[in-house]
């Protein structure tokens, strides 16, 4: 694996968990480092941001404390990667999924 693509993925992987095999097929044709897509629509941002706050109250002692492993942001769509704990599910499910 090229350093130089490393260090393009480097921020991105550290902020959303996606492996640099999952991202260097987005790489673009430059030698920018690959960036995370903003929402596409201010409705989808706040719903990521309101999203975003609730799981600030789930607290706990593991590594990923707000229940979050990975993110994968897209411009249409955020998919998420939950820690695979009954309390985190629940949590998700119970308070934090728009009904």
């Amino acid at each position: 694996m090229p350093q130089a693509a490393l260090a393009l993925t480097e921020d991105r992987r550290r902020c959303t968990g996606e492996s640099h095999q999952a991202l260097h097929a987005l790489l673009p044709h430059t030698d920018q480092p690959l960036t995370i897509p903003a929402a596409r629509h201010p409705e989808q941002a706040q719903l990521e941001a309101a999203v975003f706050l609730a799981c600030c109250k789930i607290g706990g002692l593991s590594e990923h404390p707000l229940g979050i492993v990975q993110v994968h942001p897209e411009e249409e769509q955020l998919t998420l990667r939950l820690l695979d704990e009954p309390y985190v599910v629940h949590h998700w499910a119970e308070f934090l999924l728009p009904a």
